[in-house]
């Protein structure tokens, strides 16, 4: 039972062929909305996952890498894909790869030195959330050149922020020399 979570994550990742496959395919309205439904599913799927593992404690050191590289996996494929589709959402794509390695590197020093797995915070959250929301209008929505410009516009200001905030937190977690100071598993 201990592995839903991780299970879950790994059907996230298993997704993402589908979701490309179904977003070049059925790229007309109302067809684009099977691949709204994938995309949908997919953060289903992270929902429920985060969800099963706080309630139930089922918290693992597998689930805490992931669930966050199916996330982010599943957010960079479609940025992509729309990248592909109208080229304005390079200043989508671009940033994001590099947010994700800072942040990955990030991470990776924080367990090398403090031995703590960061976790997701409440502006993390957010911006899950704003860009989930964004792909998910955009993928119905398509071929709109004005509410492509606003969508990359937003995912953007979103993940700088996002962005901002946890090298401000990984900073502080850094030069903590304080044992008490370690993120907890509930991120708080």
């Amino acid at each position: 039972m201990k592995n839903i979570p991780n299970i879950l994550s790994f059907i996230r990742l298993l997704m993402i062929p589908v979701f490309v496959y179904a977003y070049f395919t059925f790229d007309t309205y109302p067809r684009s909305f099977i691949a709204a439904g994938i995309y949908l599913l997919a953060w289903i799927t992270d929902a429920l996952d985060g969800y099963l593992a706080r309630r139930n404690n089922w918290i693992t050191d597998l689930g805490k890498w992931l669930d966050p590289l199916a996330d982010k996996a599943m957010q960079f494929t479609a940025a992509v894909c729309f990248a592909i589709d109208n080229l304005v959402f390079l200043i989508v794509v671009i940033p994001m790869f590099l947010k994700e390695m800072l942040m990955l590197i990030g991470g990776m020093v924080v367990v090398k030195r403090k031995n703590i797995v960061v976790q997701a915070l409440w502006y993390g959250k957010v911006a899950t959330i704003i860009l989930f929301a964004g792909a998910f209008f955009r993928i119905i929505i398509r071929h709109n050149r004005i509410f492509d410009i606003t969508v990359a516009v937003l995912i953007l200001t979103t993940m700088i922020f996002a962005l901002v905030m946890y090298c401000i937190r990984t900073m502080k977690t850094l030069a903590d020399t304080d044992d008490s100071a370690k993120i907890n598993p509930n991120g708080k």
